[in-house]
């Protein structure tokens, strides 16, 4: 009797496992999904997308769990595993350093969301202390372009920002476009500064309703001329409570329908406008007389229909030359990569870099290029 009882035991809990994997396994197959469905028609990919590297995870470990039972149940997870091969290398690198020889005729670029440079005094009580903060590391980094989301200027009398970095950057030519204004001494918007001459510039907006934007500038280089995107996608905008209750998810003590409802609903809106934007961005892209350089905060990681959208016909510096996972976003959660530089493959990126500089809940993120025109001349 005591060993029938055993051995039902033992065969409900292999059921529950088994049915845990198949739920985490069906996951992993729906997030892949995530880049070619348009959120507007089904958000559900999109969601699964970013909790692709949990998902993955836990795949992984039952893979090593059913192979210490000795059940063939591993194939599940593993055929799933593999079915997801570009996802994977869509989200890790494994490169290293690419020689260079010189970067005398290299083009850095930097690309930083500085969240206002903490005007609100979210990170820091000290006037200015975080704005001279980032001016100083920008400035040793000796990018020759800069591209600022989440950029601020109030005036010279409250917190200025355009005139304290000039002072002391080699990038004086500059574009600036606010798209949110609130009297003479608070201005909010996009802005990238550059060493080279500026023959052309542009706006991007993408309605009345919110603050997200892009621009567009063109700068000479060598003699050719590049078109510069920088942008700002829209954000999820979670309190800081919400925050703490995606961190807190793994404690069923702490999780409810109701904070689960509205943490939902935010980052389904979400999707919707950033893949209405994506799609505008990647007409302004392909409409480009010129190589381009995208920097920008897409808000949405390397599984989303946003990044596949605007990174179409274009490579990504991180996955040419960078290494590890770039998460680029510093607010808490991890492995987040939704800050990118993309750029034409008449370009060849080197050095990719993450600074994990603590002044934003960003990382600013940097890399090389060369003309591969230019090179196959030498």
């Amino acid at each position: 009797m005591g060993a029938k009882k055993k051995n039902k035991k033992h065969s409900w809990l292999r059921t529950l496992i088994l049915l845990a994997n198949w739920l985490v396994l069906i996951a992993l197959l729906i997030s892949y999904l995530s880049p070619f469905t348009h959120p507007e028609t089904n958000v559900v990919p999109a969601l699964l997308a970013l909790l692709y590297p949990a998902l993955l995870l836990a795949n992984i470990l039952f893979v090593v769990y059913w192979i210490i039972r000795w059940k063939y149940y591993f194939l599940f997870s593993l055929i799933a595993i593999l079915a997801g091969y570009s996802a994977f290398f869509k989200t890790f690198s494994f490169n290293a350093e690419k020689p260079v020889g010189s970067y005398s005729d290299a083009l850095k670029v930097l690309s930083y969301n500085v969240r206002i440079f903490d005007h609100y005094k979210w990170k820091s009580n000290q006037n200015f202390f975080i704005r001279n903060s980032v001016f100083d590391f920008v400035n040793h980094q000796q990018a020759d372009i800069i591209c600022f989301q989440e950029f601020f200027h109030g005036n010279e009398k409250s917190f200025p920002t355009v005139g304290p970095f000039l002072e002391n950057s080699e990038a004086k030519n500059y574009h600036i476009d606010y798209v949110i204004q609130r009297g003479d001494s608070k201005h909010f918007g996009l802005a990238t500064f550059t060493r080279f001459p500026i023959v052309g510039r542009g706006n991007i907006h993408f309605g009345d309703k919110t603050a997200n934007s892009g621009i567009f500038t063109d700068v000479v280089f060598e003699g050719d001329t590049l078109r510069v995107f920088n942008f700002h996608l829209e954000s999820v905008k979670f309190s800081k409570a919400d925050y703490t209750f995606v961190k807190e998810l793994s404690d069923p003590a702490i999780v409810n329908g109701s904070n689960t409802k509205i943490i939902v609903g935010k980052l389904s809106r979400a999707f919707k406008s950033r893949s209405a934007q994506a799609d505008v961005v990647a007409r302004y892209i392909q409409e480009s007389p010129y190589p381009v350089i995208v920097c920008g905060d897409f808000n949405d990681t390397p599984l989303s229909y946003v990044y596949n959208t605007v990174a179409e016909g274009l490579n990504d510096a991180f996955l040419e030359t960078g290494a590890g996972t770039g998460a680029s976003f510093a607010g808490g959660i991890p492995l987040l990569r939704i800050d990118y530089i993309l750029h034409s493959k008449s370009l060849e990126a080197y050095r990719f870099e993450r600074h994990t500089v603590d002044y934003s809940d960003h990382y600013p993120i940097s890399a090389y290029f060369k003309s591969k025109v230019s090179k196959k001349n030498k």
